[in-house]
């Protein structure tokens, strides 16, 4: 009798869980529509994630100006938390080339002299409304990190960089060669509208050996590896290998990381990061793409260090977001994600009017099981920990 009441009682309560999983929470209840990140709750919000934490990955929808808002406002908070880093979808050179020109005090100047030489080198960044965020980090005596690969048209500055920064000969006049026909790809790439004609897709092994070679130093010699990684990368992408080339850049992006942060504690510092990167490479566990990211590494080294990692989502609704593609009728496009949102948030967002729809999604979790939410809304509920909605986003203004 006492065993048939155990199992009874173990009956009811799993048909309690089951009940409380299926009606789940209010989601409102985990609602903030506001006009401005430092409304008071938002503040709150974010300072109880970044608390006993060591990343924060903030995702964006590239080419809206909010999304550098949003970093700004977590690196500022931050700081009272022991964050002092920024990590940026860039390649390490041009994260050099962000603190070189901050440092001279004429950042807007810099910057516009930087893009009309080299224009589309920084793809994600060639705007003025990142670069307060720039701007603020190196006020805050901050560090920048780039981890990401060199981009398409940015062999052009990267070789220049290294001819003018080596003292060997040889070396210098192979990268002034080179440099020459970079910039003969990169004008046909314009005229042409050929995505294929930039000289990444023409440096071969031959070259490369030969670079590295001719290359003296370290930091030489791992600035000519990027560029061979960089083209692997790419050709991968032209190869519609899709998951290889998202695979190896994700492991690219990990391996960079980890050159920095070990450098960092060598030097006796505990790196604390804001990242600002794509939303995908952003995401906890398997991204949209199907690899593990620098987020999942983030994820996991926090937790070794017995802290956590916060997961950031930052979209628009609607709006206006620059292109970024130097071949585009119009630099910046119109957009509507609405149909795009899951089910469960639809409804929500169409009634909210404020600037930002911040949903808070930790709490959501213990019932993302079965069939309470779609499969949609569950990939958002597991991979951030904060989702962002922006209403009529802005496009950030290129340089």
């Amino acid at each position: 009798m006492k065993k048939a009441t155990h199992y009874t009682l173990i009956l009811l309560f799993s048909i309690i869980s089951g009940l409380e999983a299926q009606n789940g929470p209010n989601l409102t209840d985990h609602i903030l529509n506001i006009d401005d990140l430092n409304d008071p709750a938002f503040v709150q919000l974010m300072k109880n994630k970044l608390t006993n934490s060591q990343f924060v990955f903030v995702g964006e929808q590239h080419g809206i100006k909010e999304a550098a808002v949003v970093t700004n406002s977590f690196y500022n908070l931050g700081q009272a938390f022991g964050y002092n880093t920024l990590c940026i979808e860039t390649d390490e050179l041009a994260a050099d080339q962000v603190r070189s020109i901050a440092a001279t005090g004429d950042f807007t100047s810099g910057f516009r002299k930087l893009y009309s030489e080299y224009p589309f080198t920084i793809p994600f960044y060639n705007n003025e409304d990142d670069h307060f965020l720039f701007e603020n980090v190196h006020k805050k005596n901050g560090a920048i990190w780039g981890i990401d690969q060199t981009f398409i048209t940015q062999f052009r500055l990267n070789l220049d960089l290294l001819a003018k920064g080596t003292g060997n000969r040889k070396f210098k006049k192979k990268l002034e060669e080179l440099k020459a026909l970079a910039d003969a790809a990169y004008n046909e790439a314009i005229e042409t509208k050929n995505f294929q004609a930039p000289y990444l897709f023409k440096y071969d092994k031959a070259t490369h050996d030969e670079l590295m070679e001719l290359a003296i130093s370290t930091d030489e010699k791992e600035t000519v590896e990027q560029l061979w990684k960089t083209k692997v990368i790419y050709e991968h992408n032209s190869a519609k290998r899709y998951y290889q080339n998202n695979q190896v850049r994700g492991r690219l992006m990990k391996s960079n990381f980890m050159r920095y942060y070990r450098a960092a504690e060598k030097a006796g510092t505990f790196p604390k990061v804001v990242f600002k990167l794509g939303a995908n490479h952003a995401a906890m566990g398997r991204t949209r793409t199907n690899i593990y990211d620098i987020s999942s590494l983030g994820h996991e080294l926090a937790i070794s260090n017995d802290l956590r990692s916060i997961h950031v989502a930052v979209l628009g609704i609607k709006g206006e977001a620059a292109t970024g593609n130097p071949f585009a009728p119009s630099p910046t496009m119109p957009f509507d994600n609405t149909n795009q949102l899951p089910e469960e948030l639809k409804e929500l967002v169409a009634n909210s009017t404020k600037k930002y729809f911040v949903l808070n999604l930790e709490p959501l979790r213990d019932y993302g099981y079965g069939k309470r939410f779609s499969e949609d809304f569950k990939s958002s509920l597991f991979g951030y920990d904060l989702l962002i909605l922006v209403n009529d986003a802005e496009a950030v203004r290129s340089f």
